[in-house]
């Protein structure tokens, strides 16, 4: 390790390690960035790995349907939850700043992506929303008189699809709470020490009631407002999804100690 500012050009480039500013804290807030950074990303790709299930079960259950079972959201919802309602938090979650406990606690994670973080966003919470999603779409679709196999009407599979939409989008919010940490649940975090995060529910908000209501819009994603029905099981999925995170979160807490790698 040498000096950048004292040190002689020989030892900086001999050296594995070279202090720019000749302050040994330095090292500190490195190690402390360096962890951030790491568990940030794994945040990010567990809240954007997680809607996945939610958006592929609409077609694998009317694949193995035949088609009986409608499909709950389009090609151009999933490109909205993607690209519209998801991008922001996304890069909020990616701004997290470090835990208290970052640099006291040491790490067992060694990759990015692991087992835990895949089980975690697919079977854990991706599957929680897609059950939540399903569901809604299918029970909005029945209030309607329609049966399996039968031909909705286009009104009552535009507020179906709407539902199932807007479970996805609620979840999603939820779940970017809930990504916040890997062992703490929401609300042991102060809800104010992400400001950006707010930001982008309050963004992904707005856009979820954009993409339902203005008419342009609802005729390209072929999704309408829900019922008041609708609205109470979407909310219900982003309880869902809390519930289910913090039973998870409770769980390994039980468990051998696991370093917390995001917070």
């Amino acid at each position: 390790m040498a000096m950048g500012l004292s040190g002689s050009d020989v030892a900086r480039q001999s050296a594995d390690l070279v202090l720019l500013d000749d302050h040994f804290a330095t090292i500190v807030k490195a190690i402390e960035l360096g962890r951030a950074t790491f568990a940030n990303v794994r945040r990010f790709l567990t809240y954007h790995l997680t809607d996945n299930i939610a958006e592929l079960a609409p077609f694998v259950v009317w694949a193995l349907s035949g088609g009986q079972i409608p499909l709950a959201i389009t090609v151009l919802q999933v490109l909205a939850l993607d690209i519209g309602t998801d991008m922001l938090p996304a890069l909020a979650l990616g701004a997290e700043p470090p835990s208290r406990r970052t640099l006291y606690r040491s790490s067992s994670v060694r990759r990015v992506i692991d087992r835990a973080l895949l089980l975690r966003a697919f079977l854990l919470l991706g599957l929680t929303e897609a059950v939540c999603a399903m569901t809604a779409f299918l029970v909005t679709l029945t209030e309607s008189g329609w049966t399996v196999g039968g031909h909705p009407t286009p009104t009552s599979l535009a507020i179906a699809s709407g539902t199932a939409f807007a479970t996805i989008a609620v979840a999603q919010m939820a779940n970017a709470f809930a990504c916040r940490s890997e062992t703490l649940t929401p609300l042991r975090i102060p809800i104010g020490s992400n400001p950006l995060l707010l930001i982008a529910v309050g963004v992904e908000v707005a856009l979820l009631m954009a993409f339902l209501t203005i008419p342009p819009m609802t005729m390209v994603m072929g999704g309408t407002w829900p019922m008041a029905t609708g609205w109470l099981m979407a909310a219900g999925g982003g309880v869902a999804v809390l519930v289910v995170d913090a039973i998870q979160k409770r769980l390994r807490r039980r468990a051998p100690a696991v370093a917390d790698t995001a917070g």
